[in-house]
């Protein structure tokens, strides 16, 4: 009996001596997670594939973290010819943020994996936000900017609309209260008139006061004609050299598009202007290529040229926006510009 008791109590004392041999170790292991939690500022790559309101792979949007711990810029990026962008992120549920321009923007929602191999947030779709900002579109005889805007390869639906003879009128009737009017309006896009602009200055000057205000304007050919009224003394040195392949300038331009040089069409029949406006207020996106250079342009005669004053700015294109439409690779350019503005 006393040697089946002692056996019996030393099976009990060990089998209690290996629970809590047992129970150490997990405690152990529990200690040594919680010593080495994941770093809370570690961060780790997300990438996101961003499409335009059309669908199309779009290059030039920003793409973001909504709340990003800092103002670090890993935490946004911008997106390439293939609409791909990557930006690094905290671990855990997290909100992307795409936008172009003044009116279009969505989100997408990604648990973001603490993986230095990082995280596919899939694609997401730019839509317009009129709560951003309400678009015009003034209506003439010689550019259709509504045309392209109504392009499947554009979708950009959601706009109001009048004419340039309204607008004529309305300036005449009241200057101020057409002015007030134009403010309603983030962007407004100005078709070309055939050339009848440099009869109206009063209409132009209303213009300016628009942008100076930070009004934003786009039209193509003829209003260089309320530029010259707007940027005086600019836009009053023409030049008749020309060619058949465009240079992009613009570092961001030519990464959104996926080129630098392509050959150009429209390079003839629309006047051309060397002498843009001074003291950095012009931002030049394309030349023809291979062209004499001036002061203000010295990379060629430009083609594309952002105008700032005050706040806003008018961008112009010498050309129709209309007759570059059906190449697919030069719709990235109209695309891009009505976008972005």
């Amino acid at each position: 009996m006393g040697f089946f008791h002692s056996s019996r109590l030393g099976g009990i004392m060990k089998s209690r001596f290996l629970l809590l041999l047992l129970l150490g170790l997990l405690v152990f292991a529990c200690k040594k997670d919680g010593e080495n939690p994941v770093d809370p500022s570690a961060t780790f790559p997300v990438t996101a594939i961003v499409l335009g309101p059309s669908g199309n792979p779009q290059g030039g949007a920003t793409l973001s973290l909504q709340n990003p711990p800092s103002n670090d810029p890993k935490f946004s990026t911008i997106t390439d010819s293939a609409g791909k962008g990557t930006v690094q992120s905290p671990a855990g549920p997290q909100v992307l943020i795409a936008k172009i321009g003044t009116v279009f923007q969505a989100t997408i929602n990604v648990n973001v994996a603490a993986n230095p191999a990082g995280t596919n947030a899939g694609t997401v779709r730019l839509v317009q936000n009129t709560t951003l900002g309400r678009t015009l579109v003034i209506f003439a005889g010689c550019e259709q900017l509504e045309r392209v805007l109504r392009d499947t390869a554009i979708a950009y639906y959601l706009y109001d609309s009048t004419t340039v003879s309204q607008m004529r009128s309305q300036a005449t009737a009241d200057s101020t209260a057409l002015l007030n009017y134009l403010k309603q309006y983030s962007l407004v896009f100005s078709d070309c008139n055939c050339g009848d602009e440099t009869g109206y200055p009063l209409l132009a000057r209303i213009y300016g006061r628009y942008v100076q205000q930070g009004g934003k304007m786009y039209g193509g050919h003829y209003n260089y004609m309320n530029l010259q009224y707007i940027f005086a003394p600019s836009y009053r040195t023409s030049t008749s050299s020309s060619n058949d392949s465009l240079t992009i300038t613009d570092v961001n331009l030519s990464t959104a598009l996926g080129y630098t040089i392509i050959r150009w069409p429209g390079s003839t029949g629309y006047e051309k202007y060397t002498d843009l406006p001074a003291g950095g207020s012009s931002t030049v996106y394309a030349v023809f290529t291979r062209t004499p250079g001036s002061p203000s342009s010295p990379q060629g005669v430009p083609v594309i040229v952002e105008n700032r004053i005050g706040t806003g700015k008018y961008l112009w294109t010498i050309y129709h926006n209309q007759d570059i439409l059906s190449d697919t690779r030069l719709v990235r350019i109209v695309r891009y510009f009505l976008y972005a503005l």
